[in-house]
């Protein structure tokens, strides 16, 4: 069985959210500005909902090439220590 992708297209959501949970995402949203605000201004609920759900959108692929960067940089690590023992080792 074969599950088809829509095409994608721009989608406009209207949410429905308790007092509650608006209460416990202020919360989130305000500890997130306190932590990027000097960098880039605090976000909106909505603008940090919007971010979040783009990150969700890339959060796949983005793990894959952080992972793929830090086996890379072991590599390189391992290299360099490899290269410096040798070196270390023609002087004595």
């Amino acid at each position: 069985m074969t599950i088809e992708t829509p095409t994608p297209e721009a989608v406009t959501l209207t949410l429905t959210l308790t007092p509650a949970c608006v209460e416990r995402l202020y919360e989130i949203v305000n500890r997130y500005n306190a932590d990027i605000m000097a960098l880039k201004g605090p976000l909106s609920l909505q603008k940090w909902l919007h971010l979040h759900l783009r990150e969700l959108a890339v959060q796949d692929e983005l793990t894959e090439a952080a992972e793929r960067l830090q086996r890379q940089a072991q590599a390189d690590a391992v290299a360099a220590i490899k290269a410096e023992r040798a070196r270390l080792m023609e002087s004595v």
